[in-house]
């Protein structure tokens, strides 16, 4: 199935095809949608172990932590001892919409693994008479969590969802959009006619102007006069929940050349689970007000994206005096298989008690995405056994970013690349992290991470602060326990396009997410 079918197939994207990519804009309604899902799919926000969580992540230059390999694979030539660990983690997200004047708030907690991973220490003994070290390392660390929820609700007489629906279909001859009997997914082919247009009409939401076969009206909107106007009052209501999480699979080796210098190498297997489900509904508590007898809809739409991609990573350490340490590293472009599926379905209802519902096809897309290569580099200062100062910087290259079709055909995501390269951004994040040990086997961990945002015209960017402490014994045994917070976002939001001259509601969306993880782990 074409690549433009999820363009006009998307709920939330009618004017898919804008050139710009959406500076406040939660839904991506402005968005073009695979632009949208590469930026997702290209940023890192770091989980990995509490202890490395509760520095923010700053180990560049640090290592000797499962945490810390999808950072720098020579974290694990640091090691002189090998270690398992596992790192359960509780994501907590709270959101607030405020949309026509009405305040929903909404909280959602799923539990996860940040972090699973073994290093296998081995002990070299080389003629300079200098103990080395070589060490394999196999983790799983989390990269991305997409949970999110929104509930929004409002009552207006200036607009509907539906207005906008009836816009989009125009210029379509209603023959185009009739579905005839119940395998025929004919309209769903017509390049350029969205999907819940079809929906609409073949549930008896939309209906011809006078003396014309392709322009139309919603059933919320009534003719006066020969003009267009809403019928009445209606109650908007929209529920959206997002959930999944990227992850990677890391195949590392790592080791020291002398005491100082410390090399690594990390084969990274990335997968990507994903997926939206979005519920809108209009109604009314007054069908008399409208012309079509109109008394309620709901649109549902339901999107499923799963992917696959491998990269490799260089990175070292490098101990010029006893307690200042230097890193850097190197990260290839993932390149990835994306593969998108989704449907929508409508039911009306009216008041003479007619009801209908009418389901599209299944719609599925694969593509090749190709995310930003990264740069890093890293700065620690180790105070003896009472302390640790570190600090990362990390560059990403998401105007690099590229798509194309899986069965290579030329310049069918020209559109899409070109937007990425001139709208995204090099980010530069910043990470830094500090940890005090008052007593030998006890640690108190704080930090602090800075993730610009990819869209060069925005200057909204996410900002997560983190706190924890740590126990470790003299037999091997160490937990961990960490709390990040990341700081509350504000994106203006449109539950539909404007339309004839017309605009649609906007409100505000913010959200703000707390994550607690334990490590458990030994060392022998």
């Amino acid at each position: 199935m074409k690549k433009g079918l999820l363009i006009i197939a998307s709920a939330l994207c009618t004017i898919a095809a804008s050139a710009q990519v959406g500076n406040n804009d939660a839904l991506n309604l402005f968005q073009n949608p695979y632009v949208s899902n590469a930026t997702l799919f290209s940023q890192t926000f770091y989980e990995g172990t509490a202890r490395t969580a509760a520095m923010g992540n700053a180990f560049t230059a640090l290592g000797g932590d499962i945490g810390a390999l999808s950072l720098n694979p020579a974290g694990s030539g640091i090691y002189k001892y090998s270690e398992f660990s596992f790192s359960p983690s509780m994501n907590l997200v709270n959101s607030k919409t405020d949309y026509l004047s009405d305040i929903n708030n909404e909280f959602m907690a799923k539990p996860g693994v940040s972090s699973l991973g073994y290093v296998g220490n081995f002990n070299t003994y080389k003629r300079n008479k200098r103990n080395g070290s070589f060490n394999i390392a196999f983790a799983i660390n989390k990269l991305n969590n997409f949970n999110s929820r929104m509930f929004a609700t409002g009552t207006t007489n200036q607009s509907s969802w539906l207005g906008a629906v009836a816009s989009a279909a125009e210029g379509f001859v209603s023959t185009q959009l009739d579905i005839t009997s119940p395998s025929d997914t004919y309209p769903f082919n017509i390049s350029g006619l969205p999907w819940r247009s079809v929906l609409a009409w073949n549930t008896n939401l939309l209906d011809l102007l006078p003396d014309s076969n392709k322009d139309y009206i919603g059933a919320t909107e009534n003719i006066v006069g020969g003009n267009i106007v809403m019928g009445g009052n209606i109650d908007q209501q929209f529920i959206r929940e997002t959930t999944g999480s990227q992850s990677e699979i890391i195949i590392n080796m790592g080791g020291s050349v002398g005491t100082k210098l410390f090399l690594g190498a990390n084969i990274g297997i990335q997968s990507i689970s994903y997926s939206d489900y979005q519920k809108y509904t209009e109604s009314t508590t007054d069908p008399a007000q409208f012309q079509s007898d109109f008394s309620s809809f709901t649109h549902i739409y339901n999107q499923n994206t799963s992917g696959v991609g491998v990269n490799a990573k260089l990175g070292l350490i490098y101990l010029p005096t006893k307690s200042l340490r230097l890193g850097a590293t190197f990260t290839t472009p993932t390149i990835m298989t994306i593969t998108d599926e989704w449907e929508e379905k409508i039911t009306s209802n009216f008041g003479d008690g007619y009801s209908q519902t009418v389901l599209s096809p299944i719609g599925e897309f694969s593509y090749n995405l190709i995310s930003p290569l990264k740069v890093g580099a890293g700065l620690a200062f180790v105070l003896g056994k009472v302390g640790i100062l570190s600090a990362d910087f990390e560059g990403v290259a998401y105007n690099w970013t590229r798509l194309s079709s899986e069965d290579n055909v030329s310049g069918e995501f020209s559109t899409e690349n070109n937007i990425m390269s001139n709208n995204l951004r090099f980010a530069k994040n910043f990470r830094m992290g500090m940890e005090i040990k008052p007593v030998p086997l006890f640690a108190l961990r704080a930090g602090y991470a800075f993730y610009q945002n990819p869209n060069a015209a925005s200057n909204k960017h996410n900002h997560i602060i983190s706190a924890g402490a740590g126990f470790s014994s003299k037999k091997g045994f160490f937990g961990d326990l960490a709390i990040q917070h990341k700081l509350k976002t504000t994106e203006d939001v449109k539950l539909y396009a404007d339309y004839q001259g017309i605009e649609s509601p906007e409100g505000t969306f913010t959200a703000s997410g707390l994550r607690v993880l334990m490590t458990f782990g030994f060392r022998f």
